[in-house]
């Protein structure tokens, strides 16, 4: 008994240093977790705490970098996104190339931690209404909380590993026989079903808006909803929608197949009637700032020049876009467009990784030549199909243009010697693209830590500060830090932003859902449509006026024209259309990866050589420098696409615990 007492007292003791850390992990395992549970519901201060946990265990998609914990990988595994490494912690390179293994995944595998983040939310759930301290009203708002939480894992783990098993809402006991634990895949459909139903629950129990700033980041039915646009909007996608035959031996024990080979005209629909609930809540709530003294004139139609929505007036489309992810906005609260957002992100230290050396980058993530080609010219118009008012030429600017601001601070400033393929694009294009010659404010760098060569200009030739050979050179640098594609990635990077010593970085917060997602999410659903559909009393069609009503939303806050009649007519080209749009609007947000999958696209895009500039020419040498070409700067600089690389391995270490746990094909 004196025993068991120390021992009691010990666990007892550490349960009391965990919460006060707010730190559950140390008592992660199964048996600590029942000894415990009984202290912990009965205090409402330490149930709190508990949930606070289960939050954690969240994917930060504001980090795509693998060294943050639960990161992101996306964009640096698709055609957006580019790494210069290739090595351990930093191996996106070896799935690209199509070298990974289920036997060394490394941190890409998320597998253990999800689920285990799914048991503590059914523990919560199972277990709160135990905690006499809290209101019924709260016990059913966090609730809702852990069933958002749980829902989200679970999607996590579906685009991460496909179909995926679906355990029991209650904690296994400890009699249950092994048999009865070695878990099977669920089927997508299964997995997409009960999925929705915790989203259904989570609308049910939680609020329509949090309370005040300290709640936001928590969720609201608006986010349980955009979840629920997102999830059926990919299962009603080709992959998960009767296109799938190359996965026709994909089967359970019984001969199911894993992914539903026979398409369904009424998954699109239940997927525009998800989206439809949120647009109807929210039918313009696009986040705009203010038209400035010296923002551009627009070149769109002259019924487009009305006020947003109807047109691209009385707004700065720059700062409409880029302020949303580069701190300007500094509370979520304050942005409509915001669904749910994650208040604790590694967002500022993985943007090290995208930006240049002289603001203190690391200039090891950037982008392909293809991404920089997709954006518009200014009027709309493609470079392959550029205007005689807005060309696509060669040569170099002869004066500095600035707009949207000053150049000193929170204006954009294209400098003189500027090659002109990069004048006349869309805004978009300037929030998100720092082509070579970019100019970075970084208000925050002390002026004697200012680049005595370059100053605050990120010029990628062999020679400057930003280059190839700086990088060889550096005191503790490494030689993949510098853009091998002659592009970095501007968007999140403020105009205050330094890492240099002295300097600061804006506060950043990471949106993971937002409504210019669900406008699109619409206008890709009811594309599909065939005929009108009631899904739960929404009733949906193949409305053309609607979709280009939502759609011109996102083309008007960028400050392009919208799309026509001509366009919307066609189900083909509007699919192409909108996929190239998701391109643009949702680039390095980690949604073009999943995009490419579920449209079968990921053959063609990631299948395409990496091109970009030629960036071991030097400053004298500028013509040179600026020929497109095939980036080999190191051997790994290329993706490739096969059908194993449409979902993760399970974990070998996982397969050999469980024997009925399939291994996706291929590995």
């Amino acid at each position: 008994m004196k025993k068991l007492y120390i021992k009691c007292s010990a666990i007892f003791i550490l349960l009391l240093s965990t919460l006060s850390s707010c730190d559950f992990l140390d008592i992660d395992p199964y048996t600590a977790d029942l000894f415990t549970l009984d202290t912990i519901f009965a205090k409402k201060e330490y149930a709190q705490r508990y949930l606070s946990n289960v939050y954690s265990y969240l994917s930060d998609h504001g980090n795509f970098s693998c060294w943050g914990y639960n990161a992101g990988p996306w964009v640096l595994l698709t055609d957006e996104g580019i790494s210069g490494y290739k090595r351990n912690n930093h191996n996106y390179n070896y799935f690209c190339n199509n070298e990974m293994t289920s036997e060394d995944m490394q941190l890409f595998d998320h597998w253990d931690s999800y689920y285990r983040g799914i048991r503590k939310a059914n523990t919560f759930i199972n277990r709160i209404n135990e905690c006499k301290e809290v209101s019924e009203l709260q016990k059913s708002e966090w609730i809702g909380e852990a069933n958002f939480v749980k829902a989200n894992l679970y999607f996590e783990l579906m685009l991460m590993y496909g179909p995926v098993p679906i355990m029991p809402d209650s904690p296994i006991d400890f009699d249950t026989p092994i048999a009865d634990m070695m878990v099977e895949r669920n089927t997508w459909d299964e997995c997409s079903d009960y999925v929705s139903k915790l989203l259904e629950t989570a609308i049910k129990n939680l609020p329509v808006t949090v309370r005040d700033n300290s709640e936001v980041g928590k969720p609201t039915k608006q986010s349980a909803m955009a979840v629920l646009s997102r999830l059926t909007l990919y299962t009603a996608s080709p992959l998960f929608n009767g296109q799938n035959n190359e996965f026709s031996n994909f089967k359970n024990n019984k001969g199911t197949p894993y992914l539903n080979p026979e398409k369904s005209i009424e998954k699109w629909a239940i997927a525009a009637a998800n989206a439809k609930r949120l647009v109807i809540e929210k039918p313009n709530d696009l986040y705009t700032v203010p038209k400035m003294d010296n923002t551009p004139i627009f070149p769109v139609p002259a019924a487009e020049q009305a006020a947003f929505p109807n047109g691209v007036g009385g707004i700065d489309p720059y700062h409409s876009y880029a302020d949303m992810f580069n701190g300007e906005c500094v509370l979520a609260s304050s942005n409509k467009e915001i669904l749910f957002s994650r208040q604790s992100s590694e967002v500022n230290p993985c943007i090290k990784y995208q930006a240049p050396m002289v603001i203190g980058g690391w200039s090891v993530f950037f982008i392909p030549q293809s991404l920089v080609d997709a954006y518009s010219m200014i009027d709309g118009k493609s470079i392959n199909n550029a205007s005689n008012e807005y060309p696509y030429e060669d040569g170099f600017t002869d004066n500095d243009s600035v707009f949207s601001g000053s150049k000193s601070n929170n204006g954009f400033t294209i400098l003189s010697n500027t090659h002109k393929m990069y004048v006349n694009r869309e805004m978009r294009f300037y929030a998100t693209v720092a082509y070579n010659n970019s100019y970075f404010p970084s208000t925050s760098t002390p002026p004697d830590k200012v680049d005595q060569q370059d100053g605050k200009v990120a010029k990628y030739f062999s020679d400057s500060k930003s280059g190839r050979d700086y990088a060889l050179t550096v005191s503790g640098g490494e030689a993949e830090q510098y853009p091998m594609t002659g592009y970095l990635c501007r968007k999140f990077i403020h105009y205050e932003d330094s890492w240099l010593n002295g300097g600061r970085l804006k506060t950043k917060y990471n949106i993971v859902y937002r409504m210019a997602e669900i406008y699109l999410n619409y206008v890709e659903a009811m594309n599909e449509l065939d005929k009108s559909y009631t899904i739960n009393d929404v009733t949906v069609s193949r409305d053309v006026s609607e979709m280009k009503r939502c759609f011109n939303l996102i083309r008007h806050r960028a400050g392009l024209p919208g799309i026509t009649d001509a366009d919307v007519a066609s189900v083909e080209k509007m699919r192409d259309l909108i996929l190239h749009e998701r391109r643009i609007e949702f680039a390095w947000e980690g949604l073009r990866y999943h995009d490419l999958r579920r449209t079968k696209k990921a053959v063609i895009y990631e299948n395409a050589p990496i091109n970009g500039l030629n960036v071991g020419e030097t400053e004298d040498n500028p013509d040179k420098f600026y020929i497109i070409t095939r980036v080999k700067e190191r051997d790994w600089i290329y993706k490739v696409f096969t059908n194993r690389q449409t979902f993760f391995p399970i974990s070998k270490t996982e397969i050999d615990k469980n024997y009925n746990l399939d291994q996706f094909p291929g590995f």
